[in-house]
């Protein structure tokens, strides 16, 4: 008796330990689902375990009666927590919530209240009765006994089904650890069917408890030969089947262990047809993976699919995946798609560059006006003057009944006001330029310079200039009222910086590359090479004491010029007495 007595509760508390010992080595993986499960299961073993062992150590039939009734906290929430693990290994999250882990509590909380009422009713127990022999107690069951019997039945099969299933859900990395579990569940039950049955060697003495020994040293094996529940997490299969992002798990020989169908969608390929090939032959059309896939560091890449209207772009990440600190598993190859992204940035570039032309044109507008309206002011204030002035000389001769002479100036008047109207118009023309394409039209070159000379003929004559021009002109294409400005520009400087009496020669030159150059050439002195550059910027004067002036005029033919798709430029040696010559050239007709 004391024998038995020392043995059969050594066992019990062998196998407490043995329970606590799985749930030590299952810790560090406490954050997956399904381990929390194992834990709990293993928890109730280690009580069951705990209690069954108090009840050899007790002496008499109530206080061994008593332990076997607390060892129900362990017995009666094993089924449920089995079938809980089992079925958050085989990814049927779906079951997993709180109404159905309430449903499945319920016969388990009824059989504890029941357990430790059986005096009234007797439907756990009909009979309990002492081996004084053995030192444990012989139980006839009663009726909830079975229900509750059923009931594990019934969840045990039902976890074993899960199992079983993913075998053919799971890739063959996890079929080892399926078998590995499969194995662990069916030692417990069968121990169970032994003690319920009569092929029980010891009568009363549950073997139950003792099995899970067994099925934590198998757990165990699995966790340190195939490392489970370490890479599982890492490729969820419901999660991979939802999401729209592709994932592809790779293991360490380069081949396929998983791919969601939206991998299977984007390459174009079935998992089933390529499955534990390698991935240079997967994606023999996408060599940017292979290369990212063997490179040492985790990488991200760009990477483009389809063909013109279709073209998908996506953002390859690669990902090692560790079993511990140091023991790489496998990479996970995640693929999102950033094809409205990549559009989008497209879109927005197009259009930043547009407005960043409309910008540089309405700045360039801005500064044209600007120009522009300095020199108008010019020509505005000597036209103004001019009508003023006569117009206080026509009083004069009013007065002295001077007919011919009012006729001359009344002319004058009429002239200047024509002149100052033309001015006003082509300053609301430059206005509109920015904003539409000058039309070019056939120019009139003769006319037009003879209508520049015509504007300067005081400044002419008190110079006594010597102004030579071509005896035919070249025809081109440009905006005539524009070019008058371009000209008056030119003589006009041609005229202050040539000194007295000069002698001024104007000029073209045949088309050449679809061009026709028009120039004028001073006899003054030459403009210093490194200063010719400048010439046609703003506010730029060489020579200030020659003249008064802004400095605008020649950044203005610029402009003009090229809003004529012309060019200018300028000729001078630099030399004394050599003179300098100014050109632009404009478009042949």
């Amino acid at each position: 008796m004391a024998e038995s007595f020392s043995i059969n509760g050594l066992i019990q508390f062998i196998t407490a330990v043995a329970a606590l010992l799985v749930i030590v080595l299952l810790w560090k993986f406490r954050k997956v689902n399904e381990v929390k499960f194992l834990m709990v299961l293993e928890m109730h073993v280690a009580i069951w375990a705990i209690f069954y062992a108090l009840e050899f150590f007790a002496g008499d039939l109530a206080t061994k009666t008593l332990w076997s009734q607390f060892s129900y906290f362990g017995i009666a929430f094993l089924p449920a927590s089995y079938f809980l693990f089992t079925t958050a290994f085989s990814q049927k999250k779906k079951p997993i919530n709180t109404r159905n882990k309430i449903l499945i509590s319920i016969i388990p909380l009824a059989t504890i209240l029941l357990v430790f009422s059986n005096q009234q009713h007797h439907l756990i127990w009909k009979e309990v009765n002492l081996s004084t022999e053995k030192n444990m107690l012989l139980y006839v069951h009663g009726h909830w006994f079975w229900v509750f019997y059923s009931y594990t039945f019934v969840l045990i099969i039902s976890g074993l089904y899960n199992l079983f299933s993913s075998i053919y859900k799971f890739t063959s990395y996890y079929k080892s650890h399926i078998l590995i579990l499969i194995i662990a569940s069916l030692i417990p039950v069968i121990a169970n069917v032994i003690y319920v049955s009569k092929l029980n060697p010891f009568a009363g003495f549950d073997w139950t408890t003792v099995s899970f020994v067994l099925t934590g040293i198998v757990i165990a094996f699995g966790i340190y030969r195939y490392h489970m529940f370490e890479l599982i997490p890492m490729a969820k299969k419901q999660l991979l089947d939802t999401m729209s992002a592709g994932v592809v798990v790779i293991n360490l020989k380069g081949q396929l262990e998983d791919m969601n169908p939206a991998a299977e969608e984007i390459f174009g390929i079935s998992f089933k047809e390529c499955s534990n090939k390698t991935i240079e032959h997967i994606f023999k059309d996408f060599p940017k993976i292979p290369e990212a896939f063997y490179a040492k560091k985790d990488t991200t890449i760009h990477l483009e699919t389809g063909k013109k209207k279709n073209v998908k772009y996506y953002l390859v990440k690669i990902t090692s995946i560790y079993v511990r600190p140091s023991v790489l598993s496998g990479k996970l190859i995640v693929l999102n798609d950033i094809t409205s992204i990549r559009q989008a940035e497209m879109r927005l570039k197009n259009s930043n560059k547009q407005l960043l032309q409309e910008v540089e044109k309405n700045e360039k507008l801005i500064e044209d006006l600007d120009s522009f309206a300095h020199t108008l002011a010019h020509d505005l204030k000597n036209s103004l003057g001019s009508i003023f002035s006569s117009s206080e000389l026509v009083i004069e001769l009013f007065e002295e009944n001077n007919k011919e002479l009012i006729l001359d100036l009344l002319t004058m008047i009429r002239d200047s006001s024509r002149h100052t109207i033309d001015l006003t118009n082509e300053l609301l023309k430059m206005a509109t330029a920015g904003h539409q394409d000058v039309e070019k039209e056939a120019v009139d070159m003769a006319g037009t310079f003879l209508l520049a000379q015509k504007q300067l003929s005081e400044t002419i004559a008190q110079k006594e200039a010597q102004i030579t021009t071509p005896a035919t002109w070249e025809p081109a294409l440009g905006y005539s009222a524009w070019i008058v400005e371009v000209w008056i520009n030119y003589l006009g400087n041609a005229l202050k910086y040539a000194g007295d009496a000069p002698k001024i020669e104007v000029g073209c030159d045949k088309p050449k590359g679809n061009k026709v150059r028009f120039w004028i050439k001073d006899s003054g002195d030459g403009i210093p090479k490194d200063q010719q550059h400048k010439l046609f910027e703003k506010h730029v004067r060489l020579a200030p004491e020659k003249a008064l002036g802004y400095g605008l005029g020649l950044s203005i033919v610029k402009r003009i010029v090229e809003k004529l798709d012309g060019t200018v430029g300028v000729k001078s040696t630099g030399l004394k007495g050599e003179g300098s010559l100014f050109y632009f050239t404009l478009p042949v007709k």
